[in-house]
């Protein structure tokens, strides 16, 4: 009986230590942390600010800390930013593991904020006696492609109308 040839085991490796050779370790670390701070923006600051803010840079300071620089959609939204400063430190602190953020700057910025992922409602069933009674309803429209343009629009409506069909 033949043996059975061995694959040759795999050499992967940690992509983090790649990552860190190529951007730096320091580098690397802003960048993860700032994509944490990112994905956890809406629970520091709530979703009215999320919406019209962002984090979008973190640099060091040399000082000693980090730099934090927000975008916002307007002016009024920097100052609440700066009101809300200190909230802001101690929340990226114990919510999202970040050092010591010494100073906090805002960038005026039209297109600003993170959006919620909004998806596409499901469509409901329409029963095929509401489908009936709708196409009774159009037949006295003489135009064939107008007829079924409007049961097509009238049915999309039925699909994704807030009440029962």
């Amino acid at each position: 009986m033949a043996k059975k040839a061995l694959r040759k085991k795999s050499q992967l490796t940690d992509i983090h230590h790649n990552l860190a050779d190529i951007l730096g370790s320091e580098r690397l670390e802003q960048l993860v942390g700032l994509s944490r701070l990112r994905r956890l923006w809406p629970d520091i600051v709530g979703p009215m600010l999320a919406q019209r803010t962002e984090p979008v840079e973190l640099k060091p300071n040399p000082e000693g800390g980090n730099i934090l620089i927000i975008a916002v959609t307007h002016s009024t939204m920097a100052q609440q930013i700066i009101f809300l400063r200190e909230d802001i430190r101690k929340s990226c602190f114990e919510q999202a593991r970040m050092g010591k953020i010494a100073k906090i700057f805002t960038r005026v910025q039209t297109v600003a904020g993170i959006q919620a992922d909004k998806t596409a409602p499901e469509p409901k069933p329409v029963s095929l006696t509401l489908k009936k009674l709708l196409a009774s309803e159009l037949q006295s429209i003489e135009s064939r492609e107008l007829r079924h343009a409007m049961f097509d629009a009238r049915l999309a409506q039925l699909r994704y109308s807030n009440g029962e069909n």
